[in-house]
This record gives C-alpha cells, structure tokens and sequence, in this order.
C-alpha cells in the first residue's frame, strides 16, 4: 500500500474517534437533561399517589363525621320513640328513624368503599416508592457511567490530538493538503473506501479500470464526485460464493 495512502486511513481513523469524542462531550448537556426529567417523572408519579392516600383518608374522615353524627341522631329518635303519647308522632318518629338508618347504611357503604380503595393507593405508594428508589439508583449509576465517558472522552481529545500531529508529520505535504482540504469541507470524513465498484461516500459508480488501479491501493486518488480520497476495500464473501472477480 502506498505509504501516504496508508497514513492517511489512519489519520481518518483518529479523526473518527476525536469526532466521537467531541459529540460525547457536546452531547453531556443534553443527557444530563433527559436524566434529570427521568428522575423528576419518576418523583411525580409518587407525588400523585400520596396525593391520592391523602385525600383518601380525608374523605374518610369526612364520612366518619357523617356517619357519627347520622348514629347520634338514631339514637335521639329511638329515645324520643319511647316518649311518644300519639299514633301520629310514633308513626313521624318511625320516619325519623328510617330515614336515619338509610343514612347511615349510605354513609357505611361510602367508607367501606373509601378503606377498599386506601388499600389499593396504599400499595401503589409503596410501588411508587421502590419505582422511585431504583429509578435514583439507577440514575446515579447513569451520572457516573456519564462522568467517567465525558472524562475519558476529554482525555481523548488530548491523546488523538498528539497522534495526529505525529501522523501528520510523516505525511507528504500535498497529500496532507488535499486531507485536510476535504476534511474541512466535508465535515466528517476527507477518506472512503470503495466498495462493490462505488465510492462508499456518495455512491458514485467508479470506472472499471480505476477500480482495477485502486485494488493495488498504490496510488492518491480522489473521487470526481466528493473529492474525498479513496481506497479499495475487499468486502468478505458470502458463504458458498466465490471472491469477486477484479473489473475489467
């Protein structure tokens, strides 16, 4: 392989990992947000069920209330009952009464069905609680995880730069040139493979003879179409195919 040819696949490998690196680090802020909304969820979910106990037990509270003073207002009847002289009032008393038993069957039937659902928010607090207290440690595992990353990818920066200045220096002035020309006009990469006949980039058919000339990988060349420089890549063959013949 021509040795600026060689160089240069390797330069475009350390500007891949720099680029990896840098998106890392520029990506920090934004995961550090998604963490943080994860976590707030996960805290409101529990807020809303202790919400719901709260307002549960209040509303017991509420029918314990009635329902007192529904049982009190029983018994007064059932004693003015006995102090009846009438038809007339025992009869107005009976419906005293019965109106305040269905009272107190309503009130019952309300506070039964308030301590069946205290039952089923109590469990869902506790639910909400251990959801919350693994999504916390889940997420102090993740800000760690995300520290040890940005600094591994700020030490990065610093080792891939001092690669590619080494690198750099063997590399024929012209061919670092076109390089980095390209590098700084592409954005992501100034070095493509071609593959299947075709530069890996922007898909340009090449022409047979200068696949047949690249295979040798002995010659700078660069694509017509995206100026980027190109080396031949043998793709593996498929099980039970034979390796491509050259172009001709």
């Amino acid at each position: 392989m021509h040795p600026d040819l060689e160089r240069v696949i390797h330069l475009q490998q350390i500007e891949d990992a720099a680029e990896r690196a840098r998106r890392t680090i520029a990506d920090e802020p934004a995961r550090q947000q998604q963490l943080a909304a994860a976590l707030e969820a996960a805290r409101q979910t529990l807020e809303i069920e202790r919400a719901r106990l709260v307002a549960n037990q209040a509303a017991r509270r509420e029918i314990e209330k009635a329902l007192a003073m529904q049982q009190a207002r029983l018994s007064k009847f059932r004693d003015q009952l006995m102090e009846v002289k009438t038809n007339r009032e025992y009869q107005a008393m009976q419906k005293e009464i019965e109106t305040a038993q269905a009272e107190i069957r309503k009130q019952e039937d309300r506070l039964l069905e308030q301590m069946i659902e205290f039952d089923e928010v109590t469990l869902h607090v506790k639910q909400a609680e251990q959801a919350h207290l693994h999504d916390q440690a889940a997420n102090e595992a993740e800000r760690a995880q995300l520290a040890v990353q940005l600094s591994d990818a700020k030490a990065a920066i610093g080792r891939l730069a001092a690669e590619r200045a080494a690198l750099a220096a063997g590399i024929s002035p012209p061919v670092l040139a076109v390089f980095d020309r390209v590098l700084k006009y592409r954005k992501i990469s100034a070095v493509a493979p071609v593959r299947a006949g075709r530069c890996s980039a922007c898909q340009i058919l090449i022409r047979p003879q200068t696949v047949n000339e690249l295979r040798r990988n002995e010659i700078i060349f660069q694509c017509e179409s995206c100026l980027r420089i190109l080396y031949y890549e043998d793709l593996p063959a498929a099980p039970g195919q034979a390796a491509p013949r050259p172009a001709e």
